[in-house]
């Protein structure tokens, strides 16, 4: 590679994102106005405290009525049960949810991210864009530019998996809503049978009786 084309293809490095790529980058103003026309990406999240007497028959409820809402668990323990569900199908599980029991607190937030992954997918098509042409250097390079390129791709291409992973992230956060939904329950043990002195006391289901308590 002559000295033109390395000290070309590192002020490609060093120039800034708007410059690097015109064709492909997205300047804020072109962001804000594809962001008022693409549908509206919004996060959304859901947290319910319950009490409940079976948590464990409630439990399994939930969990089938989160799938035939087309969502899945993505946490199940004895007190917590945490979910995925489409946000269409939200306000009405919520609402049968809450006959499982006395709901004690729940909440609702929503965050719109519509903005972020324009941006997002305005920077991956700037950084790949820039890859490309490093890419056609690299024909024309010696043995000390091919080095430099070459570092300088590396960096890049770490830079591009770190910008798809936060779209993968936020495009999973708009694509489904979370629900976060704690169990408040005392557990009752089993009732252990001994002989009673009085007549009566022997003949009552202590199990049944106490169940009101």
């Amino acid at each position: 590679m002559g000295p033109v084309l390395l000290a070309a293809a590192l002020a490609l490095l060093a120039a800034p994102a708007w410059a690097q790529a015109p064709a492909d980058f997205a300047p804020a103003a072109e962001v804000a106005a594809a962001a008022k026309v693409a549908p509206r990406a919004t996060a959304i999240s859901a947290r319910m405290t319950l009490k409940v007497v079976h948590p464990e028959q409630v439990r399994a409820e939930i969990i089938k009525l989160v799938k035939d809402k087309h969502g899945f668990p993505t946490l199940v323990t004895d007190r917590m049960l945490h979910l995925k569900v489409p946000p269409a199908d939200l306000d009405e599980l919520l609402r049968l949810v809450a006959k499982k029991g006395v709901v004690l607190d729940k909440a609702l937030t929503r965050q719109d991210r519509t903005e972020a992954i324009a941006q997002l997918e305005g920077r991956l098509r700037s950084k790949n864009a820039i890859l490309q042409r490093l890419r056609g250097f690299l024909d024309d390079s010696n043995v000390a530019g091919t080095l430099t390129i070459e570092r300088s791709m590396t960096q890049l291409v770490s830079e591009v998996e770190g910008v798809r992973g936060k779209l993968r992230v936020d495009r999973e956060r708009a694509r489904y809503a979370v629900v976060q939904i704690s169990f408040d329950f005392h557990r009752q043990g089993r009732v252990t049978y001994v002989r009673s002195p009085f007549m009566w006391l022997n003949s009552v289901d202590l199990d049944r009786f106490l169940q009101g308590f």
